[in-house]
């Protein structure tokens, strides 16, 4: 080989090592794009303890989780805001690398200090039990949209820090001021989980409570009935919703837990509000300054946080309920798809018992139970859950007299599940002109209006379900109709052609015959309703003693034409003797109901 070409090929290596040394000095290594395809920052956010944050401006703010709560421990102490430092630790996971740099990469110093990542603007740390998890430096925004610079600090002897330019929202996060990681709420609960409530004024205290988020609510004091949802819902949903417009830290270091330390007195505009809530050891409780009207703001103090708090609400005043305000003003609260029996028992006729069965309702009358009337029992829930109550009359039962519910001549009670028969009576005054109800295991009486009654009939004929006859066509062997004194019309099925014959006065009208017409007509005999049951029998006994109408319906086994057969006899009359009215009486042979 000649000298030149020797030169030559040397020469070419040293350029092609120049250029694969400036490429790689420039294009991220193989470890590095593993890297950032898995994302900048690898911690679980479940396992962080602490949080610290410090700014180039001089402001810091150290986060700590104690006891499943968020705190703000550094520059003063109160409890912080969950949602912001959930969105703080799911935004660091959520980083995006846009690529990694090399402080060599930049041409001098000044270039350099253009990434603030020398002095960053912002520091943040993260901990797990006291350990170093994370600590990341925040610097400049970049030249690349939407990229910020970011430095991933090394854990101790794990080598050097490493560069970036990642696509994050944190930097306008980590501005918020060290007051705006305070917990805007004042009081920060699952409405659903709150099981007892107790307001106390210098003059008197309302209690209530209830056994779960399904159970209704009762007053403890200073009444014995059944609590507002709606009501006592808005009270809640203002309480929950004080929103902290300012606070200040107390000089003597107790501030809220002195001023609303259990038991203390209360100044005369005052009101205490304790909370119990499930899964919390002890109440919370609250004490607020009443407002003057019209005013939506005002001073706070709660037990479980120092400062003393200036809190803001359209609905404050309505924490000052009264016992009325906070009242159910409903006569009844049932949940229909629980009650299992139902009962309504008068001075006229006998008890009436409703049972549920296998999701169906039933009527026990006679010694037997037979189907009930499914929109009777809807009418009834109905009335009862939306009839208001027109006055609170008494809360004491000392006179019942008075209302005629010593001896009330209509009770019904009905049975949520496994829970307490609910009774409710209903009575009258003297003259009969107003009604007055009342539940047995309560003192109060409630004025009620008379048009509750006709949903709650005494009479157990009013509950029977409005099947008169139920049979299969398939069963069906024979249909025999007599108007008044004409021959009767017989027409014969037979099950297993579906065909029909038929015969008056012993001529053959199977010709005559529209099957279509005589399917329907047994169609409406097999799913026979009636309109409603006669509670007084009198007149339509005399009057069904000369039916206008028989039906004899003949049915045997089904599917055959053979075999035992049983007739089912239908009379009928108009309401009215002589004439077509528009209403029949009627009633199945054998059968006492009209």
């Amino acid at each position: 080989m000649r000298g030149k070409t020797t030169l030559f090929l040397l020469l070419l290596v040293i350029v092609l090592g120049g250029i694969i040394l400036s490429v790689e000095r420039f294009l991220p290594s193989t470890r590095e794009l593993i890297e950032m395809k898995k994302g900048p920052l690898k911690f679980e956010p479940g396992k962080i303890t602490q949080i610290d944050i410090d700014s180039s401006g001089g402001d810091g703010v150290s986060l700590a989780l104690d006891s499943a709560r968020w705190w703000v421990r550094r520059p003063f102490n109160d409890l912080a805001d969950p949602e912001k430092v959930a969105k703080l630790l799911k935004d660091l996971t959520g980083i995006g690398w846009i690529q990694r740099v090399h402080r060599s990469e930049f041409v001098d110093a000044a270039a350099w200090a253009k990434t603030s990542l020398a002095q960053p603007q912002h520091k943040l740390r993260l901990l797990a039990g006291g350990e170093v998890v994370l600590e990341c430096w925040v610097g400049a925004s970049s030249a690349i949209e939407g990229g910020q610079y970011l430095a991933l600090l090394p854990r101790e002897g794990e080598g050097e820090a490493a560069y970036y330019v990642a696509k994050t929202t944190i930097p306008e996060l980590l501005k918020t001021a060290p007051k705006n990681w305070r917990d805007p709420k004042l009081l920060r609960l699952p409405a659903n989980q709150i099981l007892g409530v107790k307001l106390t004024q210098p003059g008197g205290q309302i209690e209530l409570s209830r056994e779960n988020e399904k159970s209704s609510w009762y007053f403890v004091k200073p009444l014995s009935t059944r609590g507002s949802k709606e009501r006592i819902g808005e009270l809640l949903s203002t309480l929950l919703n004080l929103e902290v417009k300012d606070a200040v830290e107390p000089l003597n270091g107790n501030g809220g837990k002195e001023a609303a330390a259990s038991g203390g007195e209360l100044a005369a505009a005052e009101l205490r509000i304790s909370v119990t809530a499930k899964g919390f050891e002890t109440p919370v409780e609250i004490t607020l300054k009443k407002p003057a009207k019209d005013v939506t703001e005002t001073t706070a103090t709660v037990n479980n946080r120092k400062p003393v708090f200036t809190v803001l609400s359209k609905s404050l005043i309505d924490l000052w309920a009264q016992p009325n305000d906070l009242r159910d003003r409903m006569l009844a609260r049932i949940d229909e798809d629980e009650v299992t029996q139902i009962q309504v028992t008068s001075d006229t006729f006998p008890p009436v018992i409703l049972r549920k069965e296998s999701e169906s309702w039933f009527l026990q009358r006679h010694g037997k139970l037979e189907p009930a009337n499914g929109d009777r029992i809807a009418r009834y829930y109905d009335a009862l859950n939306t009839h208001p109550i027109l006055e609170f009359t008494a809360d004491s039962a000392s006179n019942l007299a008075l209302y005629g519910l010593d001896l009330p001549f209509l009770t019904t009670t009905w049975t949520e599940g496994a829970a307490k028969p609910v009774k409710l009576l209903i009575g009258k005054n003297a003259d009969g002109t107003q009604f007055f109800a009342k539940y047995e295991d309560e003192p109060s009486v409630f004025r009620i209006d008379a048009s509750l009654l006709p949903s709650i009939p005494p009479d157990g004929i009013k509950w029977k379900g409005l099947g008169a006859l139920r049979f299969t066509q398939f069963a069906l062997r024979r249909i025999s109709m007599s108007a008044g004194t004409a021959p009767p019309v017989n027409l014969t099925y037979d099950p297993t052609t579906a065909q029909w014959t038929g015969k008056t006065a012993e001529r053959d009208i199977t010709p005559l015959i529209d099957r279509v017409k005589a399917d329907k007509r047994a169609s409406a005999l097999a799913k026979l309703n009636v309109q409603d049951w006669s509670a007084d029998r009198t007149d339509a006994i005399q009057a069904l003693k000369t039916p206008a109408l028989r039906v004899v319906v003949t049915l045997g086994e089904p599917g055959t034409n053979t075999g035992p057969t049983r007739d089912v006899v239908l009379n009928f009359s108009p309401t009215q003797a002589g004439m077509d009215t528009a209403f029949y009486f009627g009633q199945v042979e054998g059968d006492p109901d009209v």
